[in-house]
């Protein structure tokens, strides 16, 4: 018997004047303990469908279904044109539904978290709503709920708001929230898009670990080929609303059947690919560097205490024209603040930050919901720079912007529109057209592709590839995501807690890591496709094909020292040394890494130097 079964289930959205099918005729089910998968590209009806099933959707949304059952109980909307009377019955039954047997994780935690309530309250009462309890006890069941999740110190960070945590950690609040109902199904909506690979792999264990614990269905709605293949058996493909391919998840990598299922899978492979070069450019000569970076430091106060936390820690760098550097790190090691530093939002504490070029510096932000005006068309947002900064004529503005969204994969019909017709990775797009239209010299990409399906970040990874090679433009492209970095750079540095631990060309890097964090962080990273059991970052799990990496780093990464390694709380390597001194940045060829394993001046270990390449290996990393 199905747990939940949806038949026919159509979303028509009326905006001025103009109608969109959002969702067609879709039907699936859900058993009791499965994962199921849904994938597709934005603006597929994925998040669409699922709010529809759940009756989320605005009044501009009109829903119909033949018939939606949850445990055999009906739970189909009213059609469309029913009476109030049916409406406000279909919303009472909805109430004792939504939360209670139904949890739903969205995207962004920080738009479902209220960021004036402090965390211990909002699960409180979502408990309190669900179950009836004392204060103390939903306090108690909110203190168990953290821990679950993995949230340390759970009594603390309920005394805490949102905005005090982490992306990572608000993730886990809501995940917490979500099950706080005990729910038969959770819905998952991009649970990990926007979490560094420690994280998503932390989010991923935990997920399978409930399903399997306590056989809770799921439903993973994803962009993100990798995470389906992590943890679910069977998979929809969403293409503009309409079903067009399910099956298992090992049958969708192997053998799709739909050309659009090929292409997603397609377009996935190729970040595992190895990046390639036309041009055989040596940089790093003297003069040839845009933007050198000389031991920048940047501290910040932490609430009242007058503690400073050095956000950034004597980084230094060169960027050379027409390079990129990538860089890697989990949440909260200091990449975005080093990006506001290069392009001057933020002055450093000490250290200089040159840029040698003619051109400005543009910066792609994280979060393209906040990037936008929300009040000015796309069209104006996109000529606003040129209008400021060049003598075109309003003709070859409107011109330029149409090669622009042309060239990012948009329409030049949506420069009417405004950013909230636009889907999350549509509005990234925008970003991206807005800071290239100025013709920059050098980019700052702060995760450009984060909310991207793969498709459009195939698409945006080529853009940058061939505008790159077109005008010699320069790239920092910060990111999560370890395969989009392998594929854009050049040169790879790995961020941890303000420093870089280690740097080097992607293919030697990913290909042999010699510090300790960059091991971890290659481990939890997940690959395209399912991957045999026994492989180092894939084996057999019940609930779904396989788990991730899941390579566990002890504590967390705001529990720094005072002195000594950053990472030696963390690092299953740690010697005495490492607690008393913080090891400086050692070179071995075109090889950087701050670890006393293989660095020149390690006492204890005399032989480590630049004639031992494979160092290393003889310490087990």
């Amino acid at each position: 018997m199905s747990l939940l079964c949806v038949k026919d289930l159509h979303v028509q959205f009326h905006e001025r004047e103009q109608e969109e099918e959002a969702v067609r005729r879709l039907s699936f089910t859900v058993r009791p303990g499965e994962v199921l998968g849904v994938v597709g590209e934005s603006g597929s009806g994925k998040s669409t469908a699922m709010q529809a099933i759940l009756g989320l959707l605005p009044e501009r949304a009109q829903v119909s279904c033949r018939q939606i059952t949850l445990d055999g109980a009906d739970i189909t909307p009213p059609p469309p044109g029913a009476d109030r009377r049916s409406r406000r019955m279909y919303e009472r039954k909805m109430e004792g539904v939504r939360g209670c047997r139904i949890g739903m994780v969205f995207q962004e935690p920080l738009s479902s978290l209220n960021p004036s309530v402090k965390v211990g309250r909002q699960i409180t009462e979502t408990i309190r709503a669900h179950r009836k309890c004392s204060k103390k006890a939903a306090k108690e069941r909110a203190a168990e709920l953290l821990g679950m999740v993995g949230i340390l110190e759970g009594e603390m960070r309920m005394r805490q708001y949102p905005f005090e945590l982490s992306g990572g950690m608000r993730q886990r609040v809501a995940l917490a929230i979500a099950l706080a109902g005990e729910p038969r199904l959770l819905i998952a909506d991009e649970p990990t898009t926007a979490l560094d690979v420690t994280v998503q792999a932390q989010i991923l264990d935990f997920l399978k670990r409930i399903a399997e614990e306590t056989g809770m269905a799921m439903i993973l709605v994803s962009h993100d080929l990798r995470v389906i293949a992590a943890l679910c058996r069977r998979m929809l493909v969403l293409k503009d609303g309409v079903l067009v391919e399910e099956g298992t998840a090992e049958q969708m990598f192997q053998n799709p059947k739909h050309e659009y299922t090929r292409e997603l899978v397609r377009h996935g492979a190729r970040l595992d690919e190895p990046p390639k070069f036309v041009e055989n450019v040596e940089y790093g000569k003297a003069g040839d560097s845009l933007l050198a970076v000389d031991a920048v430091s940047r501290a910040f106060s932490r609430g009242g205490s007058g503690r400073r936390i050095e956000a950034v820690r004597r980084v230094s760098f060169q960027i050379g024209r027409g390079e990129t550097l990538g860089l890697v790190g989990e949440s909260g090691c200091g990449k975005s603040t080093l990006a506001s530093l290069v392009t001057g939002m933020l002055s450093p504490d000490g250290g200089t930050v040159q840029y040698h070029g003619e051109g400005r510096v543009q910066m792609v932000f994280q979060d393209p919901y906040a990037s936008l005006n929300p009040r000015m068309t796309v069209g104006d947002a996109l000529a606003e720079p040129l209008m400021l900064n060049t003598d075109m004529s309003k003709e070859e503005r409107s011109q330029r912007v149409r090669e622009m969204l042309l060239m990012t994969g948009l329409r030049p019909e949506d420069a009417a529109k405004y950013p909230q017709a636009f889907s999350g990775g549509q509005r990234q797009r925008i970003c991206i057209a807005r800071a290239l239209i100025a013709e920059p010299r050098l980019v700052v990409c702060d995760e450009p592709v984060t909310s991207l399906d793969v498709t459009v970040q195939a698409q945006i990874l080529e853009l940058l590839e061939r505008v790159q090679r077109e005008r010699q433009i320069s790239y920092l492209f910060i990111s999560h995501d370890l395969q989009v970095v392998r594929r854009l750079s050049r040169r790879v540095g790995i961020m941890y807690a303000g420093s870089i631990v280690e740097s080097g060309e992607p293919e030697t890097v990913y290909k042999e890591p010699w510090h300790p964090y960059t091991r971890a962080l290659l481990a939890a990273a997940l690959t395209h496709g399912p991957q045999r059991g026994g492989q180092c970052n894939g084996s057999m799990h019940s609930t779904g094909m396989y788990s991730a990496g899941m390579h566990r780093i002890k504590g967390q990464a705001a529990d720094l020292p005072e002195r000594g390694c950053p990472f030696a709380p963390r690092c299953a390597y740690a010697m005495e040394r490492c607690g008393r001194e913080m090891p400086e940045m050692y070179r071995i060829g075109a090889r950087e890494v701050a670890c006393f394993l293989v660095h020149r001046k390690a006492a204890s270990q005399p032989h480590i130097g630049a004639q031992s390449a494979q160092a290393p290996h003889e310490y087990g990393i």
